[in-house]
């Protein structure tokens, strides 16, 4: 038996599709956990780049089974176009599982979470505007409606005409909007919808504790990254699901005892999208260099990512929460020729040095990083497959990270395409 996860181990954006992508023809299922749209995963491979939001990155193997299963929330809509790219570009498998127990996300979650954005207007969170906050909103108030809901034509009907009364009445008085959703529109929208996805759909449970029985190898795939957990990240600039290891768990129905290994992924600096505290962030010349090079926007709102040195103290933090086994350090490449690398090794608050701190965002505001500077390397190591071909500055910053947070470097990614990951073997002998 063997049970993966893959989970992010910063603030998101780490990677996690390309290294997904890399391990998922080692396995015979590929779960995507949480989250919804608002996920950005980025797959090169074979001179073709793929952009998912909703489809788990190990869709392009037909040799695994992708289930979207039932911690994450669905936009039908965007589904099916996204399954009608692929088969429109010859590359369609029919390995998609979709499960019942989903939240889907509907057309009034999408326009309260444009409409509360608004409002917010300077305090805003930063959404996607996806959707995603409301329909885990409904989910937890027991308002919402399932993937399997589509099945019960009747029971959809009925349940959907009483949530759009209410959310129109909601939209008028409290929005003092105009935009009302027609109930008699969405609900034939998502009949046909149901038409589509019909084969697809199947109860989670009874199919992930089939493959635990049958020692089948299981793929877990995270969206977003620890540090944006509803629970755990820095509040309340944070995503709406459980992004954690323990996120896996919540949204599929393996056991914590059933997961074997737990690859975090972080990049090589630190970026994050949207609003919240960032204490390693560059506002100057290195931090729009590391922008370009990297191509930091966002594969959903196309918005530029804010770029900083890599943080130790919140790797460590994030780490330890999600019990992670072993790192995957991506976007290596992006630091080549930079004279002088900085990590952040621990933050001074009040005169004192913080090694462990809250992540609170209004605590985390309040530190200033202390950082260790490294020199850089001078030739490009895209496209590098051994560990002899890696710089001596490169080995002696990867050292250090591994001393610094105490587990291995195992992955390493040179650049954008699949083609270039490299297993660190270094820390595998």
């Amino acid at each position: 038996m063997s049970v993966t996860v893959i989970v992010g181990a910063q603030w998101g954006d780490e990677g996690k599709g390309k290294i997904t992508h890399f391990l998922a023809s080692d396995y015979d299922i590929v779960l995507r956990f949480q989250g919804g749209s608002n996920a950005g995963h980025t797959v090169i491979t074979k001179g073709k780049k793929y952009k998912f939001n909703l489809l788990p990155s190990g869709i392009l193997h037909d040799s695994c089974t992708c289930l979207l299963s039932d911690g994450m929330v669905v936009d039908t809509a965007h589904l099916i176009e996204e399954i009608n790219t692929l088969k429109s570009e010859g590359v369609w498998f029919e390995n998609l599982l979709l499960g019942s127990g989903a939240n889907l996300v509907l057309p009034y979650h999408t326009l309260i979470d444009e409409l509360e954005e608004e409002r917010l207007a300077g305090e805003a969170i930063g959404t996607t505007r996806r959707g995603i906050g409301p329909a885990y909103a409904d989910k937890y108030s027991r308002t919402g409606l399932l993937v399997g809901d589509l099945l019960k034509p009747d029971y959809l009907k009925k349940r959907l005409m009483g949530i759009v009364e209410y959310k129109n009445e909601l939209i008028r008085c409290v929005y003092h909007s105009s935009k009302a959703i027609d109930f008699s529109q969405l609900y034939e929208e998502l009949l046909t919808h149901a038409d589509f996805l019909k084969p697809y759909i199947i109860d989670t449970v009874p199919f992930v504790r089939s493959a635990i029985k049958e020692e089948k190898a299981v793929l877990c795939e995270g969206a977003q990254g620890t540090l944006l957990d509803v629970d755990y990240g820095t509040y309340p600039y944070v995503t709406s699901s459980h992004s954690t290891t323990a996120g896996a768990c919540l949204g599929t129905g393996i056991s914590p005892l059933e997961i074997s290994r737990v690859i975090g992924v972080s990049k090589a600096y630190t970026t994050r999208v949207g609003q919240g505290c960032f204490p390693t962030e560059l506002k100057d010349e290195i931090g729009e260099q590391i922008r370009q090079r990297g191509r930091e926007y966002g594969t959903t709102t196309g918005r530029p990512r804010r770029c900083g040195w890599l943080d130790l103290v919140l790797l460590r933090y994030a780490i330890e929460i999600s019990g992670c086994t072993e790192l995957a350090l991506t976007k290596i490449d992006v630091l080549d020729g930079i004279d002088e690398i900085k990590v952040c090794v621990a933050y001074k608050h009040n005169g004192k040095i913080v090694e462990n701190i809250s992540v609170s965002d209004i605590e985390l505001s309040n530190y200033e990083p202390i950082y260790q500077t490294f020199k850089g390397w001078k030739h490009s190591i895209s496209g590098v497959q051994s560990v002899n071909e890696l710089p001596d500055e490169f080995l002696r910053l990867t050292d250090f990270i591994t001393q610094s947070i105490g587990i291995p470097i195992t992955l390493l990614s040179v650049g954008e395409a699949s083609e270039q990951t490299c297993v660190f073997r270094k820390y595998l002998e």
